[in-house]
């Protein structure tokens, strides 16, 4: 909600006349100020320009904070995301009527939010889900971001053409700070960094992620482990996902920043109706998201293809879409703007594609890395975030229809790319150098069938003292080692071999 308030709220903000519409006369204005509601603001384009690329500037540090969220509690990272970005949204009504550098700042402090924010929940979704799991896990959590969207988005024209709710317009920033206010007082009580300090989970459930995910070199070792950055920096699958990461955002930056004024200068829609039909497109990415990431479960299950080639399928079908959906609009005139909404709803359900595509890969190919990763992806995303909003604004002078098209054509391109170089270069496999070493944990080949084995101790229902003998793992610190030592115990795994042995 805080990341992708600002494009609805700036058409509602700016001071001009042209936001006014004979189909919308909820508000008044009046010398740059509403009848009963709070005042408007004048930014030229350029400063507006500015403070939609500043989010893309505070995500500059996550190249910084990725390299390091691996080895500190993704939890305490996660709640102090969202305190910057709630601070933040609270500075932007208040400040803003003394200086557009006020905004530029407290939007820069929401991306700073943001850089905190993914590396964490990309360090979760490796500790919390099994590799088989993951693409799916990483579309529902994922998801929660068009969640966010689709109700401040679509809520957003009401907001702004009423005054009794904290005066109009600001009450869009003091709305999502509140809901991120009530966000960090549920998960400060409920939220854990990693299954075993989970005070509601299951013995089964931990037992399952904790076996699941020991080759993956989640443990305590982990914080010991250094980046192999090199390694890291010279693989073509890793640049393949972050070109496609990138490739994909910049329509993504289109569609949440300027979708709202593409709407209103070409198809002349008012504020309320706006901000209803700005979230239709936000709402079938996020079923999208849901569809394709079970989707891929499903193939995964039900077909001999391996998790590289349904996530270069889903990826490329993603992106070909998107491109195809964000150029039929530019034929489509404001006579039939029903046609043009139902072509980016397409566009944006296609997008949704890539979540189990290179976004999932990304998480997939060096797990115990994955904050890193995500780290450099998206200092590559916060540059196109820079100049991208700038670019548009320097290209839409007059909201003509011709102007946008030039900026759906250019989304179009971008977005197609990665049906090349994914295709080619990407993959969904835990790369070599991303696997635990042999001086931090036993061979691949004996984890596994440890894990396994354990997986068949749990699944045959065995001895109450050798479950209470696993119970212990969720209070000791070193979960998956705890497992697994507990595992090869004589008195536990010895035992039960021969029982079935001389059986």
């Amino acid at each position: 909600m805080m990341n992708s308030n600002m494009g609805m709220a700036m058409v509602c903000m700016i001071n001009s006349t042209e936001y006014v519409t004979p189909n919308d006369t909820d508000v008044v204005i009046s010398n740059g100020k509403n009848s009963t509601g709070a005042p408007r603001v004048s930014w030229s384009a350029e400063e507006q320009g500015y403070v939609l690329g500043a989010f893309n500037a505070g995500l500059f540090c996550m190249l910084i904070i990725g390299m390091f969220s691996d080895k500190f509690n993704s939890k305490y990272m996660t709640i102090v995301a969202v305190i910057i970005a709630s601070t933040a949204n609270i500075i932007i009504p208040l400040m803003a009527y003394q200086s557009v550098y006020y905004v530029i700042f407290a939007r820069f402090l929401v991306g700073l939010g943001d850089a905190f924010l993914q590396p964490a929940v990309n360090s979760l979704l490796t500790r919390w889900f099994p590799r088989s799991e993951r693409p799916y896990a990483f579309g529902i959590v994922t998801g929660g971001r068009q969640i966010g969207t689709l109700l401040i988005v679509s809520s957003s024209g009401a907001l702004c053409s009423q005054t009794a709710f904290m005066n109009g317009w600001p009450s869009i920033f003091y709305l999502s700070a509140f809901f991120g206010v009530f966000f960090v007082v549920i998960y400060t009580v409920l939220g854990a960094d990693k299954p075993s300090k989970q005070s509601c989970i299951s013995e089964a459930e931990l037992n399952y992620i904790v076996t699941s995910t020991a080759s993956e070199n989640m443990g305590k070792k982990r914080i010991e482990t250094k980046t192999p950055w090199f390694k890291l920096i010279t693989s073509l699958p890793v640049w393949a996902a972050i070109f496609s990461v990138v490739c994909h955002e910049i329509p993504l930056m289109t569609m949440i920043m300027f979708l709202p004024s593409y709407l209103h200068d070409v198809h002349h829609f008012s504020p309320t109706t706006n901000g209803i039909v700005s979230s239709l497109p936000t709402l079938a990415m996020w079923s999208s998201k849901i569809s394709s990431s079970y989707m891929t479960s499903f193939l995964e299950k039900k077909t001999s293809w391996g998790k590289s080639a349904i996530c270069k399928f889903m990826n490329g079908v993603g992106s070909f879409g998107l491109a195809v959906f964000l150029i039929i609009p530019s034929f489509i005139s404001n006579e039939t703007s029903w046609l043009a909404v139902i072509c980016l709803c397409a566009s944006m359900f296609c997008a949704g594609m890539h979540t189990p595509g290179c976004q999932a890969a990304l998480v997939s190919i060096a797990p115990a890395f994955s904050g890193a990763l995500t780290g450099l992806t998206f200092f590559f995303v916060a540059i196109s975030g820079i100049l991208h909003p700038s670019l548009t604004k320097l290209i839409v002078q007059t909201g003509s229809a011709f102007e946008w098209n030039i900026v759906f054509y250019f989304s179009a391109f971008i977005s197609i790319l990665p049906c090349v170089i994914f295709s080619i270069w990407g993959t969904a496999d835990v790369q070599p150098w991303a696997q635990a070493s042999k001086k931090e944990t036993t061979s691949e080949s004996n984890i596994q069938t440890v894990s396994e084995t354990t997986s068949n101790l749990y699944s045959e229902n065995f001895s109450v003292s050798q479950q209470s003998t696993l119970k212990r793992s969720k209070t000791n610190e070193s979960n998956s080692e705890t497992i697994l030592n507990y595992a090869m115990d004589e008195a536990s795994l010895g035992g039960y071999l021969k029982n079935k042995e001389n059986n």
